[in-house]
């Protein structure tokens, strides 16, 4: 086998091994277009309820295999008031975010940034779940989170939803 076939191989096996096995096809939500100036409109719109802001990347194994989570959560908790947003910093374009969310049938509000959000925030490891309270940034969570892990971090922000 030539080096050339090795490596095409190579390079098909991990991009293939990237996708997920259950993402799903059906209609998603539509990719929005966000600046800094508009994440942190996001984070001072969000008043008496909690938000959480989790910030990924398309190519990322870790958050593709979150993302039906978040849509979880997002069906569970919206109508108790807790805000979820996705905001990819794909860069070039939003063209890889909205295949996947597509691909996954995600409901759930997804903007994307690109660079200018990466560099704003200094984003530099992906999934980043940021937890906004009365508009402000209360803590960072960094690396995969299972669905059981997400849902401690939910709890007593969905308590704070009740008062």
């Amino acid at each position: 086998m030539s080096k050339r076939a090795a490596l095409f191989l190579i390079v098909f096996f991990f991009t293939a091994g990237c996708l997920k096995a259950d993402d799903s096809s059906g209609p998603g939500s539509i990719v929005m277009p966000i600046d800094p100036a508009g994440v942190e409109s996001l984070i001072a719109s969000e008043g008496s309820c909690p938000a959480i802001i989790s910030i990924i990347s398309s190519r990322c194994g870790a958050c593709r295999q979150e993302m039906p989570i978040y849509q979880k959560i997002y069906d569970k908790y919206r109508e108790r008031g807790l805000a979820f947003f996705v905001i990819s910093i794909d860069f070039g374009s939003s063209e890889e975010t909205q295949a996947l969310v597509d691909r996954m049938g995600l409901t759930t509000p997804v903007y994307w940034g690109g660079e200018p959000v990466m560099w704003a925030y200094d984003v530099s490891l992906v999934p980043l779940k940021i937890i906004v309270r009365n508009g402000e940034i209360v803590e960072s969570l960094i690396g995969l989170n299972t669905e059981a892990e997400m849902k401690q971090i939910i709890g007593p922000l969905i308590d704070e939803c009740a008062r």
